[in-house]
């Protein structure tokens, strides 16, 4: 049968049209991949009953804390670093997910190690140290410990996020170079949307939290406002808790703490809890 012209020239049509999305899609920042390398979950077991959930933060993989997670893991302590749900692969990953989605992986990591543990401890940095709070309220854990954890935030300009989210699919995120290949160079608006959410969500019912509490904060974090930490500290109701300041321009601290200050007081917060 002979094919009519038009056919075929809707034909190629078709197939120009499909090379030039998968063209523009290969080249959109929110398709690229992280590698696999470095950026997965990390296990670190010991022989005692004390087992820690380690946490990164958002748009990162568990790479943020390995240097933690290993220091904590020579203490004799079982390790277990998630990776939060649309982290380590794509933006647009990310950007199908929901603050929830986040907690839900901290939740299975908890999870398994109170099957297998009589006293687990969770870690968080950021984000991290949001979803933190949250399973601390929801879960008996044996004490939290938060790293930057949000309330308010440097950049005020977020505030309009959610007005713009609509129109403004991501930003471009200042990755450093040694963060590339682990970190998300965009970030969706609507995950910020998400943060914003989760930031709010986590307020509520802090008088909940009785587990012991050790909460960290830079003093001149570039991030998170350190007003957050005190805000975090008024709020909780644990008759146990600390809040100690790192005199450092870092947000992600346990990553620069090269003098070792926040480690030492995790591990011993841990200790003698």
């Amino acid at each position: 049968m002979k094919k009519h012209p038009r056919n075929i020239l809707y034909l190629i049509l078709s197939v120009i049209l499909a090379l030039v999305i998968a063209g523009s899609i290969s080249s959109d920042p929110m398709y690229e991949s992280l590698p696999t390398e470095g950026n997965g979950q990390y296990l670190f077991e010991a022989s005692s009953e004390t087992a820690v959930l380690v946490v990164h933060g958002l748009s990162a993989t568990p790479w943020e804390v390995f240097g933690l997670s290993v220091y904590l893991s020579e203490h004799n302590v079982t390790v277990y670093t998630p990776v939060l749900e649309g982290h380590g692969r794509r933006p647009v990953d990310l950007e199908a997910t929901n603050w929830q989605d986040w907690y839900e992986s901290v939740e299975q990591g908890y999870n398994r190690l109170a099957s297998n543990y009589s006293r687990v401890f969770i870690v968080g940095i950021s984000t991290g140290g949001s979803l933190a709070l949250e399973l601390a309220k929801q879960h008996p854990v044996s004490g939290v410990v938060t790293i930057g954890a949000p309330v308010n935030l440097q950049d005020s300009r977020i505030e309009y996020v959610p007005v713009l989210a609509p129109f403004w699919r991501y930003t471009k995120r200042t990755v450093l170079v040694e963060e590339q290949g682990h970190y998300y160079s965009v970030m969706p608006s609507r995950t910020i949307v998400q943060l914003l959410r989760m930031i709010g969500a986590v307020q509520t019912d802090l008088g909940d939290i009785d587990a012991p509490a050790l909460l960290v904060q830079s003093t001149q974090d570039p991030t998170v406002d350190p007003s957050s930490a005190q805000i975090l500290y008024d709020r909780i109701g644990s008759a146990d808790k600390q809040l100690l300041w790192i005199d450092k321009p870092s947000h992600t601290i346990v990553r620069d703490d090269t003098e070792g200050t926040a480690l030492l007081a995790i591990e011993e917060f841990i200790e003698t809890h």
